[in-house]
């Protein structure tokens, strides 16, 4: 059992962190896919189960189990749906930039990071 100290932090992180993953689900103008949204979707599902288990005196055992089972196939979904994000754009940036080298998942992961990759409309 949480003390109450520890369970109103968990409460209200869990509440700010919902309300910060929502709000990056629900823009129009961020634009990093279906998957990832998903993912996201998931690890909020999460979020919110342990936020209700926190708030409950005597939270059953299945139940964070299952929080973290879900907060863990959200992150993995996430990672994927990154992956073949940056994947995708790799292929595009290969395509546009006449290259014939072979594919690397790991090369088009650092490229990815870089700051104005991604940015494929101001470029001929």
């Amino acid at each position: 059992m949480l003390s109450p100290t520890m369970q109103m932090i968990s409460v209200l992180s869990s509440m700010f962190v919902v309300a910060v993953l929502v709000a990056v689900i629900m823009r129009n103008d961020i634009k990093e896919g279906v998957v990832i949204k998903i993912g996201l979707i998931f690890v909020c599902m999460s979020l919110l189960a342990s936020l209700f288990l926190s708030m409950q005196e005597h939270a059953p055992a299945q139940g964070w189990v299952n929080a973290g089972l879900s907060l863990r196939v959200g992150l993995a979904i996430t990672c994927a749906g990154i992956v073949w994000r940056a994947h995708l754009l790799g292929n595009l940036r290969r395509s546009r930039d006449g290259c014939k080298g072979p594919a690397r998942i790991v090369d088009d992961l650092s490229d990815m990071l870089k700051s104005d990759w991604a940015d494929l409309d101001d470029k001929p």
